[in-house]
C-alpha cells in the first residue's frame, strides 16, 4: 500500500519534501497497524534531523491563552464560503506534523494535505449543519483559536 502525491495534494504549507515523505511513511505504517480505510488523519513529531515545520494555530490546544474577538478580524480565506478567525502574528517553528489522506477518483490513498501543528476540527461553516455534534465542537473550538494571516493559503 502506498499512498501517493497527486496534482491537487495540498502541499503548500512550508514543509519540505523529505518531511512529507516522513508524514507519508508514519500514515502508510498507520494504515497497515490498524487496518484503515476511508480517510487516515495522523499527527507525528518530526525527529531532530527534520526541522521544524511552520504552525499557524494559536490558541489553548498548541499552548496558548484563548485568543480573544478582540484580537482576530474575520476574513474568508481562498474560496471559502465562510470566515475564519485570523491573526496578524506569525506562524511558529514546531516539530508537529499533520497529515491527511484518503481515496480520490481511482486512487485508494493520497495525500490531500501535510501541514504543520496539530489537526484542528473543521471550521462551522464546513460542518454539515445536522452533524450537532461536530458543529459544537467546532464553534467551542474556534471560539479560543485563530489561524495566522500567512498560514491561509488557498484551500485544495
Amino acid at each position: 500500500m502506498t499512498i501517493e502525491i497527486i496534482e491537487a495534494s495540498h502541499l503548500d504549507h512550508g514543509i519540505t519534501v523529505a518531511q512529507v515523505e516522513y508524514a507519508i511513511e508514519a500514515a502508510e505504517r498507520a494504515i497497515e497497524e490498524q487496518g484503515l480505510a476511508g480517510i487516515c488523519i495522523q499527527t507525528v513529531e518530526l525527529p531532530e534531523r527534520y526541522g521544524t515545520v511552520p504552525c499557524g494555530l494559536y490558541g489553548p490546544v498548541v499552548g496558548d491563552e484563548p485568543v480573544e474577538d478582540a484580537e482576530v478580524r474575520l476574513e474568508a480565506r481562498g474560496d471559502r464560503e465562510g470566515l475564519s478567525r485570523l491573526v496578524t502574528w506569525p506562524p511558529r517553528q514546531v516539530r508537529t506534523l499533520s497529515i491527511i489522506a484518503g481515496p480520490h477518483e481511482d486512487k485508494p490513498w493520497v495525500v490531500f494535505t501535510v501541514f504543520g501543528g496539530p489537526v484542528a476540527p473543521r471550521e462551522s461553516f464546513n460542518v454539515p449543519e445536522e452533524d450537532t455534534e461536530a458543529l459544537a465542537e467546532s464553534e467551542a473550538f474556534w471560539a479560543e483559536h485563530a489561524l495566522t494571516e500567512e498560514s491561509t493559503p488557498t484551500p485544495e
